[in-house]
């Protein structure tokens, strides 16, 4: 078994740190000049963004999901543990300078994103229960010219879709905080995912619409208040950040030291995990939208990448801020919960209900994508993927955090790799105006 993680380890280590930071780069740039940086234009857009997705007509308020939902719902699937323990694993491993090059694949990342979100809504179809299905198993057929391409997608995206690594940590933090058994906490994990991931993408925004204002708010003022107590200035941690980023970062303490190249890889697949950067899940959900056109609800996937690298950034800042990022914690939990002991003495029981909030929406976002792609595959896909899932979970939980998460990262890895190429190969059809 540990052989086959090392091998797991050696493949999406070179992916994200040569092939596929290649391709962000490579096509992120293309498009910021193409489009004269569309990212900015996007974000001063909020006003007329926001007007577009609230005058949806009446025909288009007959059938699929409302886009101010699908907007929490993708803030659901982006902002997850991923914001607050990949995060911390990524600096822990790769060196402050891991943030750095996190806000250099979410900047180019944008318009990545937006494309998939553009064309995944451009190709969609009507589906028999007056929604829609659309994402990039309904184009890369033809972006890639290959008859089995939307197959081999919907297989990686069900196994990306049992969120394996985010489902172990939510359950490790309230096994640990409240002392109850793990056998009860997975049961009513699973039961609450699986009755929401049946009632489809509606039932999931609700919950999303309810749950993600509440954490934002609060998750946002306990970091900038610990933030605002210590000692170290934040000019004295953009530069940590930067010459981390260029020169590597030495050992000290319980940090064992770290290369130019592992900062990158770790900051980059953390970037496109938590935001999930040309992986297709938002593309699936978005295209859910009521609007006809595909320009509006695109923009969104910017404010939320937005939004998703100032999580990452305030978990960054908390953790370097305090010291705590040096002190080798097996977990990315036990970095944030130490940076927050000294101020809030009862904090393992607040970041346990954290944990939950945006862990079990993004497990729900995941799985409800995994199940429409394994309807792609078969017919009675729904039922055999509710069963894989239950079994992953179940077998996963007994496993160490961050396996699970090497298997996530290489899913991610692979997605990405088709669904960039496929989205660079239609960029014709993108369009990046505002109006």
């Amino acid at each position: 078994m540990c052989c086959f993680f090392q091998i797991i380890d050696a493949i999406q280590e070179f992916l994200w740190g040569y092939v596929n930071f290649f391709l962000i780069l490579a096509i992120g740039l293309y498009f910021s000049v193409k489009t004269s940086f569309f990212q900015f234009r996007a974000l001063f857009s909020l006003k007329k963004t926001v007007r577009a997705l609230m005058t949806t007509t009446a025909t288009e308020k007959t059938k699929g999901v409302a886009p101010l939902r699908l907007y929490f719902t993708s803030i659901g699937g982006s902002i997850g543990l991923g914001n607050i323990v990949a995060v911390v694993t990524t600096v822990s491993i790769g060196g402050p300078g891991g943030i750095f090059w996190m806000w250099v694949a979410v900047f180019l990342g944008m318009l990545v994103k937006y494309g998939e979100v553009y064309l995944g809504i451009t190709y969609r179809k009507q589906n028999a229960i007056g929604g829609y299905d659309g994402g990039p198993m309904y184009y890369l057929n033809k972006a890639l010219n290959i008859k089995c391409a939307s197959s081999i997608f919907c297989v990686l995206m069900c196994i990306y879709g049992v969120e394996i690594f985010q489902f172990k940590v939510v359950e490790d933090v309230i096994v640990d905080a409240f002392g109850l058994s793990r056998y009860l906490v997975m049961a009513i994990l699973l039961t609450g995912t699986i009755y929401v991931a049946i009632g489809g993408v509606n039932r999931l925004s609700k919950v999303c619409t309810v749950l993600m204002p509440i954490f934002l708010i609060v998750y946002t003022s306990v970091c900038l208040f610990v933030i605002s107590k210590s000692d170290v200035g934040f000019g004295h941690l953009l530069g940590l950040i930067l010459k981390s980023a260029f020169t590597g970062h030495a050992a000290v303490g319980g940090f064992a030291g770290s290369t130019i190249i592992m900062a990158i890889q770790y900051g980059m697949a953390n970037a496109v995990y938590s935001g999930d950067i040309g992986m297709g899940y938002d593309s699936v959900i978005q295209a859910e939208t009521q609007l006809s056109g595909p320009k509006a609800q695109a923009r969104t996937v910017v404010f939320t990448l937005f939004t998703d690298c100032f999580i990452c950034t305030l978990t960054v800042l908390l953790v370097l801020s305090t010291g705590c990022w040096s002190m080798g914690y097996k977990h990315g939990g036990d970095f944030v919960t130490n940076a927050l002991l000294p101020y809030f003495p009862y904090i393992k029981y607040l970041l346990a209900v954290f944990f939950f909030l945006v862990g079990w929406t993004t497990i729900l976002g995941f799985l409800l994508v995994g199940i429409k792609s394994a309807k792609e595959l078969f017919k009675k896909g729904k039922v055999f993927y509710l069963v894989y899932a239950v079994l992953m979970f179940l077998i996963f939980s007994f496993v160490d955090q961050n396996n699970a998460r090497l298997i996530m990262y290489l899913a991610g890895a692979l997605l990405m790799l088709m669904n960039t190429i496929a989205i660079f190969r239609l960029r014709q059809e993108i369009d990046f105006s505002i109006d």
